[in-house]
């Protein structure tokens, strides 16, 4: 039973998923296979919690929810352990990478990091050259610092190429721009942690992981681990803006720690894409690879407006430098070959986007492109092209050039002639002489973007075609971009992420001059250290004369060294230098923190706001949406939030969480700030402003007089609502005050509630300062100040649920942009419902729904109608639920009819363990992340999974309870029919 490759595992209970995960890699090479499992061991053994002890949100991050990045159409399981994706099914139901948002269907198994270099100070002949692969990467410590960060684009101290901390390098005197990577630790030594780093996307996840640490080099493997000594600082991320949402970006950058130079060092990559429903348990054998696409060089107008244009005069005429640049996408892709009926209609592709280069050539690549590939089926021996399994095997193929054009990069690899389960290893380099403190980078993408198998076959002929009339100055072209596209837009996806890797030029701020060049096309920038002294350095390009340029300590003199004029940009009219600014993109407002995420809805969260109640849920969020300024514009352009709401999930094979079909639209809130003409300002007061506006669908409170049943016939279009309210057209008074929220089509007003207090500086101190967040009033010059609140700030009352029923909530914020507003994805996963309880009772007989509880092979045919699909975390996939139960401290007995103790179920016992990982709080104190049987005061409600507590699935029968309290003891019985 392949547990690596499905999702659709049945198992008794949890400990059965980890007894057998001795067998979940078993298609793997047999290295890999001990690899994983060690790693999976470790994980379910789930260490406890307090203190500093490692658990499961520490190291390693792969149990449970986890890391997973669903703000775009890629939704991608993130670790710390040098895996992407989520080859441990058995011990996490997050997705590994599916499109379009959590689907079911996967297109990515995993991607393992991989470094390998030489160490020229080994004596033993065995520890020269070496590779760090899977589980010899691990976090630094067990310290609960070492674990994910959360961020996003527009986080406060995470502005990109922002000095945000003022603070400048006591030798050189240049800002220190960025110099605190998100990882909980104070990396420069000014005893501040993480005051200034660089956030990417809506989503961005960093860790950092080591090769050198205890457990690392106690690994058990066929040869033993020798470390290179290096840390690696991993950001994953991803975008919610439309042009960006296809695609997921990783980027490792990977410090020399060991003392001593680090020779030929090069990146590796090994790659699992899996493309079909996770539903099948053999959908990854009829996949083909496509080791050519979405490869190619795609010249680029250069327009007039971009700084890399470049206008020059010589001899009275003037011309562009840079009229064109060249566009390469580097990738490879693997593709279901029938599409299994259209349930996998994507490609999956990995992106090679960029590296560190030497524009000399001399002690790294002098442009971007892989340095070695190879494609097999699964099980391929390395002799055959396949699968290297020693740190020997792998650095002799990471060094190597096979199937690569070595002049422009690109792959040359044929597509393999039958359809399997294809795997692929590339490789990036070499990085010669990094010295101690050193560091190199690579930046890699996962895409997936619609394509089919045979439309992809033709795609190295049409790519000829676009060629023809490139290579052949004067002819007719045969295929154009635009048609390209058009024919494959999985190219278009890739290209569009390329073109957003390299960016845009922008203007310095003020004091970053001395950081642009001073000439055209001058990319490199050299200062000499402090002291030294000022010498001559040669620039010579084949068709320009050469120079030298006298560098020193005081200022950057500034190169061209790769004879590229497009690769630096300088406006010699006015003097100015250009500063490259990657991964340029609009932005939505990041979505609110909400009081039913996982990492916030746990029983244990002192500070909580909890969302369920009896037959209701208390929706609740923070600002962080209106006080983050737009990372461009650095304006406060939030205008508008959207409440969505998911029920009636059934847990379909697969499935992470709900899938953008499942979500509605519950209200749409417009931030009321007299922009709108219905409404008029009262100037001296501010007082409320009651105008009669029309509102389509208008909610009435329950004792007016429009929700009488008996007026019926003056009332035709009513809605009644279950809690005796209802609903129809009307025109009412709507009374709003600035700072309301309100929908026009409901007519609900939010209004924030600023007596719960501000987020403090000190969260320790109540009497400490409030968070205030700077930037610019929309559409003006002017700098104005937010203030931060807590969750509970805005609440919202959704009272059309069902007690014991699973419901999932998301609130994305909206700005206002031009060309439309942007608007953050709605998501959830499991971990994230909540389940609205019955609320308790005193004096009255505990009950048992449903009774009897008829267990039918389909779900959809019994009573229980919370059923939802088993499986690994939850192994059944039902329950019945206690009602009514008594307030306080409880248990509750379950036995057979003869006697026989059959469960013992605790008031503080967890609900969602299985897929609760712990949490810690915003004072880094550790918590048990689950609910439990009485989350709240008022829940009296239970819930009993029908598994024994010898673990076994209970048969037929009565069933007798008794429930102890202080109330005294009651007793019932139930029926169960299977």
């Amino acid at each position: 039973m392949m547990w690596l490759r499905t999702r659709r595992v049945l198992f008794a209970a949890l400990a059965s998923m980890l007894a057998m995960a001795t067998v979940a890699h078993a298609r793997l090479d047999p290295v890999e296979m001990e690899a994983l499992k060690q790693i999976e061991a470790l994980a379910g053994a789930r260490a406890g919690v307090g203190g500093r002890t490692a658990t499961p949100s520490a190291i390693p991050d792969i149990y449970g929810p986890g890391a997973v990045l669903n703000v775009g159409n890629v939704v991608m399981k993130v670790s710390n352990f040098g895996v992407i994706g989520n080859p441990f099914p058995a011990i996490s139901s997050d997705p590994s990478c599916q499109w379009p948002g959590t689907s079911g269907v996967e297109y990515m198994n995993f991607i393992l990091l991989t470094v390998g270099g030489s160490n020229p100070t080994a004596t033993d002949p065995s520890s020269v050259r070496r590779a760090s692969y899977i589980n010899e990467w691990w976090p630094p410590t067990p310290d609960p610092e070492d674990r994910m960060y959360r961020a996003y684009d527009g986080i406060v101290n995470g502005a990109r190429l922002i000095n945000d901390d003022a603070d400048f390098n006591p030798f050189t005197g240049d800002p220190n721009i960025d110099e605190d990577f998100l990882d909980g630790r104070d990396n420069d030594g000014d005893s501040r942690v993480d005051e200034d780093f660089a956030a990417l996307g809506q989503l961005m996840f960093s860790c950092v992981m080591r090769d050198d640490t205890p457990a690392a080099q106690a690994v058990v493997a066929n040869e033993k681990h020798v470390p290179l000594v290096v840390e690696v600082r991993q950001m994953a991320w991803a975008y919610s803006i439309p042009g960006f949402q296809n695609f997921n970006a990783i980027e490792w950058t990977v410090y020399n720690r060991s003392g001593h130079t680090l020779d030929s060092m090069y990146f590796g990559f090994r790659v699992d894409i899996d493309s079909g429903p996770s539903a099948s348990t053999t959908y990854f054998n009829d996949d083909m690879d496509l080791p050519r696409f979405p490869s190619g060089i795609f010249p680029t107008e250069v327009t007039i407006e971009d700084p890399r244009y470049q206008l020059t005069e010589q001899s009275g005429v003037f011309f562009p430098l840079c009229p064109e640049r060249k566009i390469q996408v580097n990738g490879f892709s693997v593709v279901d070959n029938d599409g299994d009926e259209g349930r996998t209609p994507g490609v999956a592709s990995f992106l090679l986007f960029g590296h560190t280069l030497d524009p000399l050539g001399i002690r790294g690549p002098s442009k971007v492109g892989f340095k070695s590939f190879r494609s097999f089926l699964a099980g391929t021996p390395y002799a055959s092209n396949g699968n290297p399994g020693t740190d020997q095997q792998r650095i002799e193929f990471l060094s190597s050039s096979q199937n690569i054009d070595r002049e422009t990069g690109l792959i040359a690899a044929e597509p393999g002639d039958q359809q399997g389960d294809y795997t692929a290893w590339s490789s990036v380099g070499p990085f010669l002489a990094v010295p101690d403190g050193g560091s190199i980078t690579a930046t890699v993408g996962m895409a997936v973007a619609l394509g089919s198998h045979n439309i992809l076959l033709q795609y190295a002929n049409d790519y000829d075609r676009y060629r023809f009339a490139i290579d052949n100055p004067g002819q007719d072209p045969l295929m154009t971009l635009e048609e390209l596209f058009d024919k494959y837009p999985a190219l278009e996806n890739a290209y569009s992420a390329q073109i957003a890797y390299e960016g845009v030029y922008e203007l310095p701020r003020p004091g970053f001059q001395d950081l642009v060049p001073d000439c055209h096309g001058c990319e490199t920038g050299i200062k000499l250290p402090k002291g030294e002294t000022p010498r001559l350095i040669a620039e010579s390009c084949p068709d320009r004369e050469g120079v030298q340029k006298l560098v020193s300590d005081n200022a950057y003199t500034w190169f061209d060294f790769d004879c590229n004029f497009c690769t630096g940009a300088y406006n010699e009219a006015t003097s100015s230098g250009y500063f490259l600014r990657s991964w340029n993109a609009e932005s939505p407002p990041p979505g609110p923190n909400v009081n039913v995420a996982s990492t916030y809805n746990y029983t244990d969260n002192p500070k909580r706001v909890a969302p369920a109640g009896d037959r209701i849920i208390n929706l609740a969020w923070d600002n962080i949406a209106e006080t983050t300024a737009d990372p461009k514009s650095a304006m406060f352009d939030f205008r508008s939030y959207r409440i969505w709401k998911v029920a009636g999930w059934r847990r379909p094979v697969g499935s992470a969480g709900p899938n953008d079909e499942d979500w509605a639209l519950l209200a749409e809130l417009r931030l009321f700030d007299y922009m709108d003409g219905n409404f008029t300002r009262d100037p001296v007061n501010d007082t409320l402003i009651c105008p009669k506006v029309f509102v389509p669908n208008y909610e009435f409170p329950a004792n007016h007089p429009h929700c009488d049943p008996a007026a019926d016939a003056l009332y035709p279009s009513r809605v009644m609502l279950g809690y005796g309210g209802c609903r129809d057209t009307a025109t009412v008074n709507l009374c709003l005050r600035r700072g309301d929220f309100w929908d026009r089509q409901s007519g609900l007003v939010v209004r924030p509630d600023t007596t719960i207090g501000c987020v403090r500086v000190d969260p320790l101190n109540p009497n400490s300062a409030c968070v205030r967040d700077s930037g610019r009033a929309l559409g003006q010059a002017v700098t104005v100040y937010k203030t931060r609140y807590p969750v509970g700030l805005y609440r919202f009352v959704d009272r059309e649920v069902k007690n014991g029923f699973m419901y999932f909530y998301a609130v994305t914020a909206g700005d206002s942009s031009v060309g439309g507003e942007l608007f953050g994805r709605r998501s959830a996963v499991e971990a994230d419902a909540v389940v609205p309880q019955a609320a308790t009772a005193t004096g009255q007989g505990v009950w048992v729904v449903p009774n009897p509880y008829r267990g039918y092979s389909n779900i959809a045919d019994r009573s229980s109608a919370w059923d939802v699909t088993p499986n690994a975390t939850d192994p059944t996939g039902t329950h019945v639920d206690f009602m009514g139960l008594p307030p306080g401290s409880w248990t509750i007995k379950i036995f057979t009819v003869s006697g026989d103790l059959v469960q013992e179920l605790h008031n503080d016992d967890p609900v969602n363990e299985s897929v609760r990982a712990p949490v810690s709080d915003d004072q880094g104190n550790v918590h048990q992340g689950f609910n439990r049987q009485q989350d709240t005061a008022n829940d009296g409600q239970a819930r009993w999974n029908l598994i024994s507590r010898n673990g076994q699935d209970v048969v037929s029968g009565i069933y007798l309870f008794v429930v102890d309290s202080s109330q005294g003891q009651q007793r019932g019985k139930f029926v169960i029919v299977r």
